[in-house]
């Protein structure tokens, strides 16, 4: 892998990763939400923890007061 590859991969986890994108945006109750969840499941500053966003989508901890607002749930449609 050459090192613009690694840099372009560095560069995709910093953005995706939703502690960094709190900081960037400390006010956004959003961003805060994907943050908790994201530490939640192992993420840290430095660290994505793979498969992060289907462990949210499935998280089973209802006894949450963020498991309702949690993000990347399947979307659902009214009738």
């Amino acid at each position: 892998m050459s090192a613009s590859n690694v840099t372009s991969i560095a560069l995709a986890v910093v953005e995706n990763n939703p502690i960094r994108q709190l900081r960037a945006k400390p006010s956004s109750k959003t961003a805060a939400i994907k943050a908790k969840c994201a530490e939640c499941m192992g993420c840290t500053l430095d660290h994505m923890e793979r498969g992060f966003r289907a462990s949210i989508s499935d998280c089973s901890s209802y006894s949450c007061p963020l498991h309702s607002f949690r993000p990347f749930q399947a979307k659902t449609t009214s009738r």
